[in-house]
């Protein structure tokens, strides 16, 4: 607000050309709570965001290529960004940018709901509305602005389906029919799997982000970005649960892969090392669902199948899994069995004749299995066992 309030100042009083554009001119229509500020300028951007930092003492970063530039102050950021119009020189390319007019930028906005500008001087200042935004505001409408849209950048496909499911709108027929037009046109591939990393993890990040993958997967969107992300039955386990996060949105749609299209998917979409783990071991813990599953089974042969594998990952195999005696027992090995060690030291074991070694450790794991099995409990029976496993070995 602090950098609002300045912008608004020059604006009425110095006669600056600065609008309040896109997301928070659609929230406030809409009566929804504004979270980001982001200002066009007819004028140079990044020498106004680098006055703003230095009157509000923020500090600024510039982003040359495309003449915008974000001010932070407090921890708050605010993007400022020059008056431009685009070309992408091929489908899924980074655009080329130049400098215009307010209609240009505007024009060249993925939906006409994102295409609305406030002008921030003035008493009663009306939105400026070239691309008839209000009205899909009106008739809860997600429209492309030209037909070349999803060719020009794919990602956009994905930021539909974002915001239909975020405001409980429709993608427009029109938009609908071009996505699938550009779907059938392959122009997804042309887009590099970083990218497509960046556009799952606002989803990730969203309130609705099942609805949004299982209308993605509907659409065929995560199918063109790789073919084995066809499967939504993985998201539908995640409906009724809570507090989620991006670990459980990615195991859902890799929990049914095999391992090989576990990689090509981590490789697709090059997967930084954490989620390529999750990717790794969700899917390994399907198959290995057997093995921890039976009245039989005990807590140290199962910890023998888990230890080492990653912990975010069987966190989310607790919400995917199927079968509620394997959800548990995951929850279990979690919450206690691969916390539970033994009292007794190597250097306890040295002092009661076990000998230096190997040996040592083979004592600490038996001793270990049988605390996870209920075997001992303090350390009196730690000791008890120790000295049949010394008779033992005698």
């Amino acid at each position: 607000m602090a950098v609002f309030q300045a912008l608004r100042r020059r604006a009425t009083n110095d006669g600056l050309a600065v609008y309040l554009v896109g997301g928070p001119v659609r929230d406030f229509l809409l009566g929804m709570p504004v979270k980001d500020l982001d200002f066009v300028l007819l004028g140079d951007a990044p020498a106004l965001a680098e006055d703003l930092a230095k009157e509000l003492g923020g500090e600024v970063t510039v982003h040359p290529r495309f003449g915008t530039a974000t001010v932070e102050i407090e921890g708050d950021r605010v993007d400022v960004v020059t008056a431009r119009k685009e070309v992408y020189p091929f489908s899924g390319s980074l655009p080329e940018v130049s400098a215009s007019g307010l209609e240009d930028d505007l024009a060249r906005r993925d939906f006409s709901i994102n295409s609305l500008a406030l002008p921030l001087s003035g008493d009663s200042p009306a939105v400026i509305d070239p691309q008839g935004g209000i009205q899909d505001l009106y008739s809860k409408s997600v429209r492309t602005l030209h037909t070349g849209s999803f060719p020009d950048d794919p990602t956009r496909m994905l930021r539909a389906v974002r915001y239909e499911q975020r405001l409980g709108f429709q993608i427009a027929d029109s938009t609908l029919a071009e996505l699938k037009e550009a779907l059938t046109g392959g122009h997804v591939a042309a887009v590099t799997g970083d990218r497509w990393r960046q556009e799952l993890q606002k989803i990730f990040d969203e309130d609705r982000a099942v609805g949004m993958l299982v209308r993605a997967v509907e659409l065929g969107i995560l199918a063109a970005v790789h073919p084995s992300l066809s499967d939504s039955q993985g998201l539908a386990r995640l409906a009724a649960e809570l507090n989620l996060g991006s670990v459980d949105y990615l195991a859902a749609l890799v929990v049914s892969l095999s391992a090989a299209d576990g990689n090509s998917v981590t490789s697709r979409l090059n997967l930084p090392a954490a989620w390529a783990r999750v990717v790794r071991d969700t899917i390994a813990l399907a198959d290995l669902a057997p093995a921890i599953s039976g009245s039989s089974v005990r807590p140290s042969a199962i910890c023998r199948v888990l230890d080492g594998l990653d912990s975010d990952a069987i966190a989310a195999s607790v919400r995917l899994s199927q079968d509620d005696q394997v959800a548990a027992r995951l929850q279990q090995y979690l919450d206690e069995w691969r916390l539970i060690g033994p009292i007794l030291t190597g250097d306890d074991l040295l002092a009661m004749g076990v000998p230096a070694g190997p040996k040592i450790g083979e004592v600490l794991r038996e001793l270990n299995t049988a605390k996870q099995d209920g075997l001992v409990g303090n350390e009196d029976e730690e000791r008890a066992l120790v000295n049949q496993i010394i008779s033992r070995g005698s």
